[in-house]
């Protein structure tokens, strides 16, 4: 439930940096998402093939994901 919650509100975070709802806020959205969900799935595999896959090893990895896209997320296009 943390997780979720954390990962939530850092839309909000990253979003709201723009200071507008325009297309630097959609795109910052947008790369923060993908940043996260490819970061656990990597993070799945990798406990895949280590027998261990768990939710928390998904969520470890969402979180790793939403820290490193931070920085950079109204910087970057979102298909990178």
């Amino acid at each position: 439930l943390g997780g979720a919650l954390l990962w939530t509100a850092w839309f909000g975070f990253n979003g709201g940096s723009a200071l507008t709802s325009g297309s630097l806020a959609v795109s910052t959205v947008v790369a923060t998402q993908r940043a996260a969900v490819c970061s656990g799935i990597v993070w799945l595999t990798i406990s895949w093939i280590r027998n261990k896959p768990s939710a928390i090893a998904v969520l470890n990895g969402v979180i790793a994901g939403l820290a490193g896209i931070t920085p950079a997320s109204g910087f970057i296009d979102p298909q990178y």
